[in-house]
């Protein structure tokens, strides 16, 4: 998602964790996706 690809530009770091949400359950596990939206936000206060 946040590589350019022949079929589409990347997407900036808000797009992809709007996808990750989206699809959380369906395409990507609702745990792994939860895990690394708490790994970013731990990243962002320090």
């Amino acid at each position: 998602m946040g590589s350019d690809r022949p079929y589409r530009k990347k997407l900036n770091k808000d797009k992809i964790l709007n996808e990750l949400k989206d699809q959380s359950g369906k395409q990507f596990d609702p745990e792994v996706v939860k895990a690394l939206i708490s790994v970013l936000d731990r990243e962002r206060e320090e």
